[in-house]
């Protein structure tokens, strides 16, 4: 089992799983999205950012940047935007294969890293300070696993099947609460998880001493349709991170 080290014996790699095929929308990695590709909008934040090791020096935040992908043309992009090249095996490129089963892939050609943050580009408002954030709490604050979340206030009730009574989930309908005095719940947005190998290699993303990075609402969507593209387009427009670049 990997013991905490301290940032000089770390290696923080940033990886984004990117297969060729998609189901629901084909092609989707490098599909261009308000004047980019899909992926570049995971790459950018992930080339730009910098940690505070200590209170004297900074640097910048991967040790190295990673694709595992399956596809020619997906590693062609991911190369222009600065990223290697990890290439996949069929069996971690199905359909019904994990996420978690593709970064242990990559992990077991890479005993060099210490730390793989999985970051996934259908969620593209990502902005490079909560990586920053999320980075240094591993490092600094001796976490095995940060992952983002955003805060919802919605109400949950229970399914039932076959004439069956719903039941309230997460609050009591004799005390309804209202929006302004309820603080909501946490859930996982989706943008990335930084984890140590030996959890990865133990077949979680999350574990042990366990945090987050809380991100505001109108950065997260989750990309799984035609709708959520055309939501996308204009959720990047104005929440999206260019850095460097300008904007659209």
């Amino acid at each position: 089992m990997i013991t905490n080290a301290t940032s000089l014996e770390e290696h923080v790699a940033g990886l984004v799983l990117a297969r060729g095929n998609s189901s629901e929308l084909p092609r989707k990695n490098i599909r261009i999205l308000n004047g980019i590709p899909l992926l570049a909008w995971a790459l950018r934040p992930m080339k730009d950012y910098k940690i505070e090791a200590s209170c004297v020096y900074s640097y910048s935040g991967f040790d190295s940047l990673w694709v595992a992908t399956d596809d020619n043309d997906i590693a062609e992009v991911a190369s222009n935007w600065g990223a290697s090249i990890f290439w996949r095996s069929p069996s971690t490129s199905q359909d019904r294969a994990t996420s978690v089963e593709a970064v242990q892939e990559f992990l077991s050609y890479h005993p060099e890293v210490t730390v793989v943050a999985l970051v996934q580009c259908t969620s593209p408002c990502i902005h490079p300070n909560y990586l920053k954030n999320a980075h240094e709490m591993i490092i600094n604050s001796c976490f095995d696993s940060v992952f983002s979340v955003t805060r919802q206030r919605k109400l949950r009730w229970s399914e039932v099947f076959e004439g069956g009574n719903t039941k309230a989930l997460n609050f009591d309908p004799a005390k309804r609460p209202r929006r302004q005095d309820w603080p909501g719940e946490l859930v996982e947005s989706g943008h990335f998880y930084f984890v140590r190998r030996y959890l990865v290699m133990s077949g979680m993303l999350q574990g042990r001493r366990c945090g987050y990075v809380e991100l505001p609402a109108e950065l997260c969507i989750e990309i799984d349709s035609e709708f959520d593209w055309m939501m996308a387009e204009h959720q990047v427009k104005f929440f999206g991170y260019y850095g460097d670049y300008g904007t659209s």
